[in-house]
């Protein structure tokens, strides 16, 4: 009997009859459960590709029980029987069309009105997910590929995405998607056999196939809403390159406009008249090609994910006795839930301090109800630590698409740079991760646009004609450290001054340190760049950059030397569910200032006070003039501290610029969850939050730049200068 007249029936008698050892028999046990497939609704499809999985981890020896994985090959088989009884008694006839063509679209003119008839949201969900996780390991390993065309793991890893994102496709009716996909398996067979090298125009195709697929995949996300699935512009054009690439004119030579930007060429008419519109291709021919065609070319030794090898992800049917059961390693959980969640152990927090504050617990009276309130505290803790770690997630999807960018932005600016990322695992709160990628998507646009030089003016310098652009992060101080560093010109403190001169910034002559000059970049429209481009200027924007992060929170630091680089420090708290603040004291009222703003505090000596213009008060510490705020006249305190002497400094930082705070007295150091001021108070300023402190009472979370902004009002009106902070 051959493998292609093989039924459901014939196969399960098999099972009965072979050896687990007998893998000839085995393989063609499974090509014919591929046949089977083609033409089987979608609940048959996922009893037997759980088979072909359990076929195939036999075939690699992987299994200790051979035998007990037979009989549950047995039970695949036998549910996918009953599975086909349940079709042919429930579905409703269709006619051929429909069979050839499951998703309802018009190709022509690249619009499906509807996901493939037999679609399931949860399944398409999941699929998503899953895609995008690929997606990105490939775009990683393609960067990888590039950089070292020899590195057989990455282009393994690209053939594995692409084969799961086929084989899946193909399982779910996205016809689309699985073509390009099949497409640019075929295309990488090339670049394995050697046949072809993945850089220069063949890198970019790769790369194009990719974005591709993330658009693709953006189409089906979008269908889940019931939005038409418009298929991407340029759809047709790459099926044709993948499959011709050198009749449209790409090789290992990089193809570029006169504008720098990599380019992939039209296609010659002649060559697209022969090709056969890619979106006409439906799901039998998708699913004949990859049953016919050995994986791709995936090298020989790897376990190739089989077309049917949806994963334990998008598996949702109910699993029989036979079934074979694995623990989970991690599990989804949606975020409103995980909010929740933190939500109620941040109360936790705040009950607990209150318990812990309370008369009865302190008087000394109860010792065994201290103990217990102790112990207490400490599950407390734990709970509280590992609920935050369980928000934090790591840095390592945003270094990879900066990495992207680097690739791209280099490409188009005809210049050489080594990417290197240092700390991809280093962790941080995933509601910061998003609002901390446009700052630093900015801060390395400025650095590929006019930090970096071109080859031929490194080479001048006696530099590498490559340059280096650095992405490090990494924890210090209970704080997230992003440094953004490059090996190019650096910024130049004449230019800068020359700028802040014509804008008015500055007079001529003014002396100011490194520091106080770098900060000028921070300015709204400053710009030391000699012509202006489409990518960035250096300084032009660094102020959103500055804004961005100090509303997490957080602040950037500059360090530069002319002619040797420049490196951008963006310092952000690990979360910001719980600030690490220090207590202060101002007349009646307590207030938490963010550890993360402080330098350090001091009670001045009378001789290093002055007063500017009657108004503005200063103080002189280690040799440099800073202002003085006092708190107490910015909220309107009775009862504060008048007296500097007799009170407390606390140097707080504005970006990179200094002012003192006078306040009473610090009464500690604590952690609290940090809470917003609600609707109906609204932004406040001076003000970023409140929390609910040990008593029960609330105190409000200082902003340091809104309290400075706040100072330069209250000064303006009467004082002919200004105190900057």
């Amino acid at each position: 009997m051959t493998d292609e007249k093989l039924t459901l029936d014939d196969i399960a008698a098999l099972l009965l009859q072979i050896e687990p050892t007998n893998l000839a028999e085995l393989a063609n046990i499974r090509r014919g459960l591929k046949a089977i497939a083609e033409s089987s609704s979608i609940s048959v499809q996922r009893s037997i590709a759980e088979a072909i999985t359990r076929i195939d981890q036999m075939e690699g020896g992987k299994d200790p029980d051979p035998a007990g994985l037979l009989c549950r090959i047995g039970a695949f088989i036998e549910e996918a029987m009953n599975a086909t009884e349940e079709s042919a008694l429930e579905a409703p006839p269709f006619s051929p069309t429909e069979q050839d063509s499951p998703v309802r679209s018009n190709p022509e003119a690249g619009c499906s009105n509807a996901l493939p008839l037999e679609a399931d949201s949860a399944l398409l969900s999941e699929f998503i997910t899953e895609n995008r996780d690929l997606i990105a390991g490939a775009e990683t390993a393609l960067l990888k590929l590039e950089a070292d065309p020899e590195n057989a793991e990455a282009l393994h890893t690209v053939f594995r995405a692409f084969h799961t994102i086929k084989g899946t496709s193909v399982f779910l009716g996205l016809d689309h998607i699985s073509t390009l996909a099949h497409r640019a398996e075929s295309f990488l067979s090339r670049i394995r056999d050697k046949e072809i090298r993945c850089v220069g125009g063949y890198a970019d195709l790769a790369f194009r196939s990719v974005d591709m697929l993330k658009d693709l995949t953006q189409t089906v996300h979008d269908a889940l809403s019931g939005k038409p699935i418009i298929v991407p512009g340029g759809f047709d054009d790459l099926m044709v390159l993948l499959t011709e690439p050198e009749a449209a004119g790409i090789s290992e030579d990089v193809c570029e406009r006169g504008d720098g930007a990599a380019e992939v060429p039209s296609l010659p008419d002649d060559l697209l008249a022969t090709q056969a519109n890619p979106r006409r291709e439906g799901r039998k021919t998708a699913v004949t090609d990859q049953t016919d065609q050995p994986a791709g070319g995936v090298p020989e030794g790897t376990k190739t994910p089989s077309p049917t090898e949806i994963g334990q992800t998008l598996q949702k049917q109910p699993r029989t006795a036979g079934s074979e059961t694995a623990a989970e390693s991690s599990v989804r959980v949606r975020t409103d839930r995980l909010d929740r969640l933190i939500e109620m152990v941040g109360e936790l927090v705040i009950g607990h301090s209150m318990v812990v504050q309370d008369n009865t617990v302190n008087s000394g009276n109860y010792p065994d109800l201290q103990q217990k309130v102790s112990h207490t505290g400490k599950i407390v803790r734990q709970m509280q630590d590992l609920c935050m770690a369980i928000r934090m997630v790591p840095l390592k999807a945003t270094i990879h698409k900066i990495a992207r960018l680097v690739r791209d932005l280099a490409r188009r600016q005809k210049i050489m740079i080594n990417f290197i990322a240092v700390g991809e695992d280093t962790e941080i709160d995933r509601n910061m991760v998003d609002l901390i990628n446009d700052p630093l998507v900015h801060l390395v646009r400025n650095a590929v646009d006019h930090g970096i030089e071109s080859p031929e003016d490194r080479e001048k310098k006696g530099k590498p004609r490559a340059g280096t652009l650095l992405l490090k992060a990494y924890h210090s101080g209970g704080n997230v450290v992003v440094e953004v560093s490059d090996d190019g010109k650096g910024l130049d403190r004449n230019k800068i001054i020359q700028k802040a001169i014509a804008k008015g910034l500055i007079q001529p002559g003014q002396n100011m340190s490194d520091s106080e000059i770098i900060n000028f970049i921070f300015e709204p429209g400053f710009s030391t760049a000699d012509k202006v481009t489409d990518l960035s200027g250096r300084g032009v924007g660094l102020d959103v950059v500055r804004k961005a992060v100090e509303t997490l929170r957080g602040r950037v630091d500059v360090s530069s030397e002319v002619g040797q680089g420049c490196t951008f420090s963006v310092r952000l708290p690990l979360t910001m569910a719980i600030t690490d603040g220090m207590l202060v004291k101002v007349g009646n009222q307590r207030y938490i200032l963010p550890t993360v703003n402080i330098d350090m505090s001091f009670r001045p000596d009378p001789e290093a006070l002055s007063t500017v213009a009657g108004r503005a008060e200063t103080v002189i510490f280690k040799g440099k003039l800073m202002p003085i705020f006092r708190l107490h006249r910015l909220f309107d305190i009775k009862e504060a501290v008048e007296d500097p002497t007799s009170g407390l400094l606390i140097i707080i930082g504005e970006g990179n610029q200094r002012c003192a705070l006078l306040v009473d007295e610090l009464v500690g150091q604590q952690q609290v969850v940090a809470k917003s001021l609600g609707d109906g108070i609204g932004n406040v300023q001076g003000i970023s939050g409140g929390a609910i402190l040990g008593d029960g009472r609330v105190g409000l979370i200082l902003d340091p730049q809104g309290i400075a902004a706040l100072a330069r009002q209250t000064l303006e009106p009467r004082t002919a200068g200004k105190a900057t902070c």
